[in-house]
């Protein structure tokens, strides 16, 4: 089934006409705009000014810690454990809002591969400072990742040390049969 949808200026009419009909277009969105209006109106007055003000704070910190989690979701891809998990306050208004928030990250070390414990050290390190304000449990986090790097940079430093005295002295075996 085809269907066509005609405006004023494809119908040709008359400039007076064509104004009567946007008037009529103004008024229905005004009213539509008025109505809406009072309603947020009655639902605000549902409430004290004290429950109003709890309300917009918990709707304010709600964004904030969403914002966060999300933060450290994006920068920990491919170490998060599941999703982020919040502890939630009801409202006022009956809604449930975000009032803390945590995301599962993998911190272990990655087994006989200190490059790769570097890197997702690294990637640690991010994740724990991706948000504007990170937390303190998030600052210990980076230090602790940052000790991790750190000691997987002397291991890497130790076997490539180890390596090299092998190859001067003729020694034919393998450095990953001998760790």
């Amino acid at each position: 089934m085809n269907s066509i949808t005609f405006s004023s200026s494809q119908l040709h009419l008359p400039a007076a006409l064509k104004k009567q009909e946007s008037a009529a277009v103004r008024s229905d969105s005004d009213a539509l705009a008025q109505t809406q209006a009072e309603n947020k109106a009655k639902e605000t007055a549902a409430f004290s000014l004290q429950e109003l003000s709890a309300l917009r704070r918990l709707q304010t910190i709600d964004k904030q810690v969403r914002a966060h989690e999300k933060a450290h979701l994006n920068a920990a891809s491919g170490i998060v454990r599941g999703g982020a998990s919040f502890t939630t306050q009801v409202g006022v208004d009956g809604k449930q809002y975000a009032i803390g928030g945590e995301v599962s990250i993998d911190t272990s070390t990655v087994s006989n591969d200190p490059q790769a414990t570097i890197f997702k050290a690294r990637q640690i390190q991010r994740a724990a400072q991706a948000p504007v304000n990170p937390s303190a449990q998030d600052r210990a986090i980076a230090a602790s990742a940052y000790a991790m790097e750190q000691k997987a940079v002397i291991e890497l430093r130790d076997l490539k040390l180890l390596e090299a005295q092998l190859r001067d002295t003729g020694n034919s075996q393998n450095i990953d049969e001998l760790v």
